[in-house]
């Protein structure tokens, strides 16, 4: 994702903001939750429902987790990192090519990490370290009405907990 699509991302939730009103109907909890996972031949690898861990020494296209967090080790790249509703966290060492985007969550870029493009949180926090690097515009986008984040809340209603995985590959097949 690059820079110049936020300003029209942010925008599409803003306009769309009526229509995720709040549902004051209760929600009945389930018994499952989904988990997906899908690595593709272009080296991107994509999670529902977990945390996606990029290991030490390994190389990632890009790297996307839906209702999970993007930790990548030290000695790990990755060309982009996006997290939707969790957190991107940079440990030490660790080193993002692209940008670093989380939609509801926090990014982390810790003492050490490196992010060549942009980091960018919205509805949530960006959290550099005094020894981090960004090499790119750093973002941070957050709305609280009466202690609730706007942005997040409207993640959060797109993502309903019955959602089902549909993670597309470059066939445009269901997987």
């Amino acid at each position: 994702m690059r820079l110049s699509s936020l300003p029209a991302l942010a925008l599409t939730f803003t306009l769309a903001a009526p229509a995720f009103a709040a549902d004051d109907a209760e929600k009945k909890p389930n018994d499952w939750k989904v988990v997906c996972a899908n690595n593709t031949k272009d080296g991107s690898r994509a999670v529902q429902g977990t945390d996606l861990v990029i290991e030490a020494g390994e190389k990632v296209k890009d790297a996307v987790a839906v209702e999970g967090n993007v930790i990548i080790r030290k000695g790990a790249v990755v060309e982009d990192a996006v997290a939707i509703r969790g957190r991107v966290i940079l440990e030490a060492g660790a080193h993002v090519k692209g940008d670093a985007v989380s939609l509801g969550g926090e990014v982390r870029v810790k003492d050490g990490a490196r992010v060549d493009g942009n980091a960018v949180a919205l509805g949530g926090r960006l959290n550099l370290d005094k020894d981090s690097s960004v090499g790119g515009d750093k973002v941070s986008l957050s709305f609280e009405i009466g202690g609730k984040d706007v942005v997040r809340g409207l993640i959060e209603n797109a993502l309903d907990e019955d959602m089902r995985c549909h993670i597309i590959d470059n066939d445009d097949k269901d997987v």
